[in-house]
């Protein structure tokens, strides 16, 4: 290869575009598409999103317009010209010509790129957000393989014709393929086939560089078309060598079949990366693709698997979702993706984008049971219903997990991940539930059937959940016992269920002295409250018995060597919620938190344990404490721990407070101390319960994990002085997740907090740190910024409003009131002419009271929706703004050197010529009349006609 000549071929090329204004023209038209492609479509702004999502999808579609016009030119201007024989004269080769000029076309396109980049950036970084500079940075380095691989085609449509506009056409149509492919589902009804042809186009393979990764298979496929493309183009400029002779035909298909060889080549080589690929780099600042360090030892655990069957992971997803659930949908699809590559082949990864009532849609329903679900969503500042799919189906052999919906608060890794492991192992294990009066299998209360709880819910996705009776000797052995609220057992169902404690049976246990009636239907008491009568009906309607006997609670504390007092609460004064009220978070909502260290808590969260090292948030309602029992040697590892401005308040006070609605004049005693509220037990005891105190220590120079001795046994178990953190408010909270739009947003991690106790005692560590890791994305925060102040001045009008009409409501029933206590007061009224006047003047009043409240109620609801309309315009009229500046402001720069290219190319034009040979003569544009003083006119000649 002769470098010095293909140098000059490339900076020959490079130099003649950009030395034209032309050049510039089209890299404005270039960064003009891009930003309106990137900024104009309306998902930009709903999906809240700093990515470029939207130019991603029509990129494609813009370098199918942009590089014909750049490869247009690259040999049919040689030939127009009759440039092309002074280059094949030249002391080259085919390659060498073929190669410089394709650089060329790189260089040019990448320049273009780069205007695009910087002034996307800029209109981001100015006024929308902060995005991801590496997954900013993926993405274009993705449109710039994409591109490499689009101007070979082209350069190949520029070497078959002469003319200038046919090249354009001819470079548009090769390239069709790679961008219509990915838009197959809309022509072909076979969703197998759509599926098959998809994957080889341009948007399919660029996918990861979408998602920040820059992987071995995505570039392979375009330097592969690349390769091929350059490959046929040298073939078409040699052609001059023997297309002539009469060897020419068999030349034609020699070459023909050297191009389908390596064309098969290449596409083997993509198809085996595409499955078989694990060099992959996330790019992105947040580490936005990379999977936690046990998903990818689980990953490979499995693709070391000699089963031939794949695990099959399908996603129902549509096509479109709201500003909400857009990350939501992004991880989805780039863990699935990152999953797949890492599985050598075993796992096989299925994106369906798919509407409502589409065939598609229909067999996601009847075969996976999935369906779109409704969902309200914030479309420009509206709040509107809305119904999208966001669910994925997991099967393996006969065996199959079904996720209906990935609520966007949901940790999708640890979704997917736990639903793999659980289809592709030979056995789950097993949890056992004590039944006690905590109804987590659903049943019956006061208020009616209750439904099985979203704690068991939560657990049948991974384990065999069995619901345990303990009025009978509990034998069978389970990986981990759960007991919650086991104070309610019966006497002889305690004794049984200590005995299995006793035996070395794991167990979590959650004991509660005040359990929030609202939570668990009204049946649960705390634990040194006694049970309600039992009798069914008769007790309901006041004939009752004796209060149901309970078991002795103590002796469980006893054996496992902690004390609880079971009318006793305490409080804590520390509230990271501000904006929440004290009439809603009262000091006996216990936050544990990072915050606490302020307070004086060592540790909040043990960093000791799995169970709580990571964790930043979870909350205790009205919980009690533990502490270690008299005589023992050890103290348990404590879990959760508060800070020192605390106290207590007795059951007793609570639930008089309660009774009165006044929790504001509940006397709370100061105590100033720390206070354990959950603890981690591991001990060896003896069978005789009567000697639980001497064995209370472990034996020195024992291991941790060693077998109890004989007549001895191994206790574990994790006790939490609070039921109210697993109850199904917490799961509903992690499932919605954050809201912008939400006063306050939840950050409690409780669920994570009781999964984590529940792996950690069955001695299953898969899950733990992959359940706690969370994914943040870059967000539109200038926006969020500039339209805060909108949407806190109509939160204020709102509530005006409502304050307004409720007084105005509160004083017509009050006149109502007063004046048929005018009508009671009368005395010169006989009772009989007072009950019909009262009747009467009561029917008269509440037409007339009914009435107003019904205008008042119209009115308020006129104003609140007039001003919902001001909003929604308001931050229209903000998001348009930056839309016409975000496409305005950047073919700016492109102008402007296009216009410095004219004007100083014009300028090197006329530099040594005389003024009087200048088309115009002068630069105000008429002849220099010094110049051409004493000049003699030349007479015009007449001629006839």
């Amino acid at each position: 290869m002769n470098f010095t000549v293909l140098k000059a071929i490339f900076k020959r090329d490079l130099i003649s575009y950009f030395s034209n204004p032309t050049g510039y023209v089209f890299i404005c038209v270039f960064v003009v598409l891009s930003a309106a492609a990137a900024f104009w479509p309306p998902e930009f702004f709903s999906s809240n999103l700093a990515n470029l999502d939207q130019l991603t999808r029509w990129m494609p579609f813009i370098l199918l317009v942009f590089i014909p016009a750049i490869t247009m030119s690259i040999w049919a201007e040689e030939r127009r010209q009759g440039t092309d024989e002074l280059l094949l004269t030249i002391p080259a080769s085919d390659r060498d010509v073929v190669i410089g000029k394709y650089l060329a076309s790189v260089a040019i396109f990448t320049v273009s790129l780069l205007f695009s980049m910087f002034a996307i950036y800029l209109v981001f970084s100015w006024g929308l957000g902060s995005p991801d500079v590496g997954l900013f940075i993926g993405t274009y380095v993705g449109y710039w393989f994409v591109g490499i691989a689009m101007l070979a085609i082209g350069m190949v449509a520029s070497f078959l014709t002469s003319n200038l506009t046919v090249g354009f056409i001819l470079g548009m149509l090769f390239n069709a393929p790679l961008a219509l492919f990915g838009v197959a589902d809309l022509v072909v009804k076979d969703p197998a086939i759509a599926q098959a042809i998809k994957r080889w186009s341009a948007i399919e393979q660029f996918r990861d560089f979408e998602q920040g990764v820059i992987s071995l298979a995505g570039v392979t496929y375009f330097v592969s078309i690349a390769v091929v493309m350059l490959y046929l183009s040298m073939i078409l400029i040699g052609r001059r060598h023997w297309s002539g002779s009469a060897e020419g035909g068999s030349r034609w298909g020699h070459y023909l079949v050297r191009t389908l060889s390596l064309l098969i080549v290449a596409g083997g080589i993509n198809y085996f990366l595409s499955s078989h690929s694990a060099v992959r780099l996330d790019v992105t600042s947040e580490d936005l693709n990379s999977l936690a360090p046990q998903t990818v030892r689980l990953v490979k655990d499995l693709a070391d698997d000699d089963d031939p069957n794949r695990i099959k992971v399908e996603a129902f997803v549509s096509p479109t979702v709201p500003a909400e659930y857009a990350a939501q949908k992004r991880n989805l699809i780039s863990t699935m993706t990152e999953l797949a590559s890492l599985s050598d082949g075993k796992i096989q990864a299925i994106v369906n984008e798919i509407e409502n009532f589409s065939e598609d849609a229909t067999r996601a329903e009847r075969q996976y049971g999935i369906e779109p679900q409704r969902v309200t969503t914030n479309s420009r500042g509206t709040r509107t219903p809305d119904e999208i799919f966001m669910g994925v189906a997991i099967s393996y052999g006969l065996d199959k997990v079904v996720v209906p919906f990935l609520d966007k608060g949901i940790p999708v890794e640890y979704e997917l991940i736990r639903s793999i492991e659980t289809v592709s192992g030979d056995k789950r294990k097993r949890v056992g539930v004590v039944k006690t009066d905590a109804p987590l299998f659903g049943g019956f209360s006061m208020q009616g059937p209750t439904q099985e709880s979203m704690l068991i819910a939560e657990l049948k996705k991974q384990y065999d959940v069995v619901e345990v009776d303990p009025t009978k000797p509990i034998t069978e052995k389970f990986d981990v016992l759960l007991a919650v609220q086991p104070s309610s057992l019966a006497p002889e169902a305690m004794d049984n269920f200590v005995s299995a404690v006793k035996t070395g049976q794991p167990v979590a246990i959650f004991e509660d002295p005040f359990p929030l009636p609202q939570l668990w239907g009204g049946e649960l008491v705390g634990t040194a409250q006694e049970k309600r009568p039992g009798g069914g009906a008769m007790g309901m309607f006041g004939g009752g018995g004796p209060p149901q006997p309970k078991g002795d609670i103590q002796q469980l504390w006893r054996l496992l060597g902690v004390e609880m007092y079971g009318d006793t609460i305490i409080w804590q004064d520390y509230n990271p919620q501000k904006q929440v009220g004290s009439d809603i978070v009262t000091p006996e909502w216990i936050f544990i938190d990072e915050g606490l260290a302020a307070q004086g808590a060592i540790d909040p969260f043990s960093p000791e344990s799995p169970i709580t090292s990571g964790l930043s948030q979870i909350l205790y309602l009205f919980s009690g404490y533990l502490r270690t029992a008299d005589g023992m040697k050890e103290a348990p590892l404590w879990l959760t721990t508060t800070g020192k401005e605390t106290g207590t308040v007795s059951y007793q006070d609570i639930e008089m407070a309660a009774q009165s609605q006044s929790m504001q004049r509940l006397r709370r005693m100061p105590t100033g101390e720390r206070y354990n509220i959950a603890a981690k037990i591991e001990r060896t005891v003896e069978d005789d319960s009567t000697s639980l105190l001497e064995a209370a220590a472990p034996k020195e120079g024992a291991a941790a994990d060693a077998k109890a001795a004989p007549g001895k046994s191994e206790v574990r178990a994790v006790v939490v002085a609070d039921i109210d953190c697993l109850a199904d408010p917490f799961f509903q909270i992690r499932s919605i997740g954050a809201d912008q739009d939400a006063l306050v947003n939840w950050n409690f991690q409780n669920v994570t907090y009781v999964l984590n106790i529940l792996d950690d005692l069955a001695g299953d560590d898969r899950f733990i740190e992959v359940r706690k890791r969370t994914r943040p994305h870059r967000l539109l925060t200038k926006i969020e910024e500039a339209t805060a102040d909108h949407r806190t001045k109509s939160n204020d009008r709102q509530q005006k409003f409502d304050s307004d009409a409720q007084k105005e409501i509160d004083a017509a029933r009050t006149e109502f009131t007063q004046k048929l206590d005018e009508i009671r007061n009368r005395k010169d009224l006989s009772r009989v002419e007072l009950e019909q006047r009262l009747a009467r003047e009561q029917i008269r009043l509440e037409r007339i009271r009914d009435v107003k409240i019904r205008q008042l109620e119209a009115e308020r609801d006129r104003q609140v929706r007039q001003d919902e309309r001001d909003l929604t315009a308001q931050i229209r009229g903000v998001q348009d703004r930056y839309k016409f500046a975000a496409v305005i402001l950047p073919p700016i720069l492109p102008i402007l050197l296009a216009a410095f290219v004219y004007f100083r190319r014009r300028q090197a034009e006329q530099e040594g010529v005389s003024k009087t040979r200048l088309r115009y003569g002068s630069a105000e544009g008429a002849p220099d009349e010094a110049a051409t003083a004493g000049t003699p006119k030349t007479p015009r000649k007449k001629v006839k006609v």
